[in-house]
């Protein structure tokens, strides 16, 4: 485990700058209030292509949902950490 002096401040992006990355080949999310490149995960994506209805916007809500029909929040946090990229401005 990291301490607070080792963690790096995170990049800050626009919600319009992440946005524009919304394809199967460039996928980014934000999840309450910090961004995910989830291009390298969307073909292990165990909903297919469900993930790409959400490229570019913000899954605050839906991902709670997602994990309250069966997917372990454990493994969805774990996807999260994996691909954090930075925060919202």
């Amino acid at each position: 485990m990291t301490s607070k002096e080792d963690e790096k401040p995170l990049k800050e992006y626009t919600r319009a700058q992440v946005e524009q990355h919304c394809t199967h080949d460039d996928l980014w999310l934000i999840f309450r209030g910090k961004v995910y490149n989830m291009t390298p995960y969307f073909n292990q994506h165990p909903g297919g292509l469900a993930i790409l209805r959400y490229a570019g916007k913000d899954v605050s809500t839906v991902l709670p949902y997602v994990a309250s029909h069966g997917i372990a929040w454990k493994i969805i946090e774990k996807k999260l950490e994996e691909h954090l990229i930075g925060k919202v401005k």
